[in-house]
């Protein structure tokens, strides 16, 4: 194991012959960089400091742990609130939707404007950079 972030923990993936052994850092979360780095110490600790880069970064655009509890436990209530109420729920839901949609193209200038690409939002959305662009061009 190279180290543990947060919830990320790093090793090296080894390949080539025992003369010429060659590591290249991965993460448990399925990260695996682009580049092998040599086997020795020096190697090792490029490595670790891609590995490193890498976790810190995923750290730091993880929302919350407080935040994803709240936000769950809101879902579950919702869903409880579904099935002994729909109408109350609907009520709800289209309050939410109408906030959402603002806070949601708030994140997305932010984003924009801090240097994410069409690609990096689309990724975190769960769609396509082409999708993302279409659907916030006039956003940011």
């Amino acid at each position: 194991m190279i180290d543990e972030i947060g919830a990320h923990r790093g090793s090296y993936e080894l390949a080539g012959e025992p003369d010429n052994t060659m590591c290249l850092p991965v993460c448990d979360c399925g990260w695996r960089d682009v580049r092998w780095f040599g086997a020795d110490d020096a190697g090792r600790s490029a490595a670790r400091e891609r590995w490193a880069r890498h976790a810190l970064l995923e750290n730091e655009l993880r929302p919350p742990d407080w935040l994803v509890t709240k936000a769950t436990i809101l879902r579950e209530q919702i869903t409880e609130l579904i099935r002994t109420s729909p109408p109350a729920a609907l009520s709800l839901l289209a309050d939410i939707d109408g906030w959402h949609g603002a806070l949601l193209r708030d994140a997305v200038a932010a984003a924009r404007a801090g240097g994410a690409s069409w690609a990096d939002i689309g990724e975190k959305l769960g769609m396509s950079r082409q999708a993302a662009h279409e659907r916030f061009r006039g956003v940011a």
